[in-house]
């Protein structure tokens, strides 16, 4: 039981160091921001991790769009179960949803949610900004991702 605390905490100082070292961003891939020369960058800020019941880890973080807003919220694993069909950029693909499969299409290819991550232990978060922003951001766990906001946006993310 030690050994598996012990890594736990390793594993999530790893992430937290990663983060820190590299950070996350946000590409938009479709929707209004696009049309932007050049289109907008949204960063990642680790604010550090908190522990749900049952030890669940979370993962406290805060993004910062473009006009300034900063976005909060947290990360919490879960299962990838479903998928969601939505149509990226329609009103009913706005956050928050059961998952983004249609965005991870949208982002990497057809059939990448079903083939790639469908059945696996993802990172999910919905995260508010105090300008009306919503932004649902989903993560596989060697950390690449697909997000989607309520303006019809649909993103890549990277660490770098």
């Amino acid at each position: 039981m030690k050994i598996k605390l012990v890594l736990a905490f390793l594993t999530v100082g790893t992430t937290l160091a990663s983060t820190a070292a590299f950070g996350q961003k946000l590409y938009p891939v479709e929707g209004p921001l696009t049309s932007q020369t050049p289109p907008p960058v949204f960063s990642a800020q680790v604010k550090g991790i908190g522990f749900g019941a049952g030890s669940k880890a979370k993962l406290l973080k805060s993004w910062t769009v473009s006009d300034g807003e900063v976005l909060n919220g947290k990360f919490a694993k879960a299962n990838a179960t479903s998928m969601n069909t939505k149509t990226p950029g329609a009103p009913d693909s706005y956050p928050p949803q059961p998952n983004l499969a249609f965005a991870w299409d949208a982002v990497y290819g057809q059939g990448y949610f079903a083939a790639h991550i469908l059945g696996k232990k993802i990172w999910q978060g919905v995260f508010t900004g105090d300008k009306g922003t919503v932004l649902q951001v989903e993560l596989l766990d060697d950390l690449h991702g697909a997000a989607v906001d309520n303006k019809g946006n649909v993103y890549k993310e990277v660490w770098q």
